[in-house]
């Protein structure tokens, strides 16, 4: 197909191309350049990826990767505390119950059923050490000081009990304090049937001390 100058420039112009596309209008539509001696014909290089855009995408990715990582250092330590909560939570209980067992069976007199700063009561003030009851079946008296650290088997990474895996684990750093209060009645007196027993059991996490209190009022009738 013949060639047909372009509007505006020399004829001559075109032998910079290899063929030239004429629309039914006479137009060129397409142009195939031969070579580059028109500066107008030469493509542009392609833009790349500069060192600091490098650096500056390595350094948004780091951040959020530590982001990531203390999201999951957090969920790791949270998950742990509310094993802890859980342990100190059935200490606590465990305390309730055997005072409200003794008082049921008789085991202790009303009057006994009090702090040690009060006459008669047998209720160690302070915290304490979690060992095993005494003889007498009550948690933070006079007879447990003779027996050990208690200790609390857990689950292994089967998550299952009785197997070869089971963890246990003793509680050394776990204290409990037992404190009994009087009850005023409606005329601002003290009852002398009704007392109130609150359970704090603390537990070191991190070097920090965390605490979990239970009250409850007991009666002088079972």
């Amino acid at each position: 197909m013949g060639r047909t100058a372009l509007d505006g420039e020399p004829a001559a112009d075109y032998a910079n191309y290899a063929d030239a596309d004429v629309g039914l209008n006479g137009q060129l539509s397409h142009l195939h350049p031969r070579n580059s001696r028109n500066p107008r014909l030469i493509p542009k290089p392609m833009s790349g990826i500069s060192l600091i855009e490098v650096m500056m995408s390595a350094f948004i990715l780091t951040i959020a990767l530590m982001a990531i990582a203390m999201t999951m250092v957090r969920g790791m330590s949270s998950m742990f505390y509310t094993q802890e909560q859980l342990i100190a939570k059935q200490k606590s209980r465990e305390a309730l119950e055997s005072v409200f067992t003794a008082r049921s069976t008789q085991n202790i007199t009303w009057a006994q059923i009090q702090n040690a700063t009060v006459s008669g009561g047998i209720f160690l003030t302070d915290f304490q050490p979690i060992r095993g009851m005494g003889a007498d079946g009550i948690a933070n008296t006079s007879d447990d000081a003779s027996e050990p650290i208690e200790t609390i088997t857990l689950p292994g990474n089967d998550g299952k009990f009785g197997t070869d895996d089971d963890e246990v684990r003793s509680l050394d750093q776990y204290e409990r304090k037992i404190t009994i209060s009087n009850v005023l009645n409606s005329q601002k007196q003290v009852d002398p049937d009704i007392r109130e027993m609150t359970i704090e059991v603390r537990f070191k996490l991190n070097n920090v001390w965390h605490s979990l209190t239970v009250s409850s009022y007991i009666s002088r009738f079972a």
